[in-house]
């Protein structure tokens, strides 16, 4: 082991091997966590155009449209932008000004007066940011529930010959379980599932080229199962040192770090079991398995949300545990230690580092 070890070092990529998984922890978590989205920003960096060609009642003398809004203006988490026509509206869509235009018909009032069905018009865009495009998405369904309350409420007041003020009789009580005391604790489960992974790809993947200038045996197993404990403990240390120190959550720093390193340190075995026994061809396996878990780590979005043939593949494997685990670590509550997926990880990793480094190298030998 230790004439092993001497060999391994002298490779020109064992400090890269050693250094690399921890850099690429502290670099990534350190840049994604101390500049986190706040989601109470992002709505209210939202903008949507209103364009209200509503004429009005001439008796009662009330334009309804108006009403609604005041209603719901309170209750909206976004900004609105009073605009005076539908194209200089769709100019500034198209500019990104606004991420959505709503145009209410001339004859809105006398339509909801009349009792006949009532049709909005609503602009939006796929060129605007991500989270923009995402949101106008949803804004069809929301407009659409809250404008149908406001104006069966409107409705019942002028049949009953009152002044509607466009107030909602019911207001909501919110209880957030679990919530994060900095916007940074939102993203730690992300970037932990993400830099798990992946320095666990790039630090197997050098831990492999690094030694194979030892003799393939037993010697060669053993320094592949045994440097991973070391590097990933550092790594994993580090990362939790960043989320605790980005979040404030100094009291988790153990218990994060614990997590971590029993996460990272199976992935890196099983990484490194793989390119034991198929080489540097591994890759064609790895890779997609590390960037895909933007979609299918359990931190981001829920499995259901990714594409179907990704999906199945989750439900094989259900690594989406992980990021389960990650968020019951920062926030508490959800999903515990998955210890039999990181057990079965661990057994097979270290399995396929043994066949590849002892028996497959010896009957490549031969």
């Amino acid at each position: 082991m230790k004439q092993s070890l001497a060999i391994v070092r002298k490779s020109p990529l064992f400090i890269p091997a050693m250094m690399v998984p921890t850099a690429i922890m502290l670099i990534f978590s350190f840049f994604s966590l101390t500049a986190p989205l706040d989601s109470a920003k992002v709505a209210k960096a939202f903008r949507l155009g209103i364009v209200n060609n509503d004429t009005g009642l001439t008796f009662p003398p009330l334009k309804v449209s108006e009403r609604m809004l005041e209603g719901m203006s309170a209750n909206l988490p976004f900004e609105i932008v009073q605009l005076q026509e539908k194209d200089a509206a769709l100019a500034a869509l198209e500019l990104g000004d606004v991420a959505a235009v709503l145009v209410f018909p001339a004859a809105f009032s006398k339509l909801v007066a009349s009792g006949d069905p009532i049709e909005l018009e609503i602009f939006n865009g796929n060129h605007l940011t991500l989270l923009e495009t995402q949101m106008s998405a949803q804004l069809p369904a929301m407009m659409q529930a809250n404008f149908s309350a406001g104006v069966l409420l409107l409705r019942d007041a002028l049949s009953k010959g009152q002044m509607p003020d466009g107030v909602f009789p019911i207001v909501t009580s919110v209880t957030t379980l679990h919530k994060a005391a900095h916007p940074a604790a939102l993203v730690a489960p992300f970037v932990m599932t993400f830099t798990t992974w992946l320095a666990s790809f790039v630090g197997a993947m050098l831990l492999f080229l690094a030694s194979k200038t030892v003799a393939h045996g037993a010697s060669m197993a053993l320094v592949r199962s045994v440097l991973p404990i070391a590097v990933t403990g550092i790594a994993a240390f580090v990362l939790a040192l960043t989320i605790a120190g980005t979040t404030g959550a100094f009291a988790m720093l153990l218990s994060l770090w614990a997590t971590i390193w029993a996460a990272t340190l199976a992935i890196s075995w099983l990484m490194g079991g793989l390119f034991a026994v198929g080489g540097l061809a591994a890759l064609v396996l790895v890779l997609p398995v590390v960037f895909y878990q933007t979609s299918v780590g359990g931190a981001q979005a829920p499995l259901a949300a990714a594409p179907d043939w990704l999906q199945s593949i989750g439900a094989v494997l259900p690594f989406d545990q992980l990021g389960a685990m990650y968020r019951a670590a920062v926030h508490g509550g959800g999903a515990g230690v998955p210890y039999d997926l990181l057990g079965i990880t661990a057994v097979v990793g270290l399995a396929l580092i043994w066949l590849g480094s002892v028996f497959l190298g010896r009957a490549k030998a031969e």
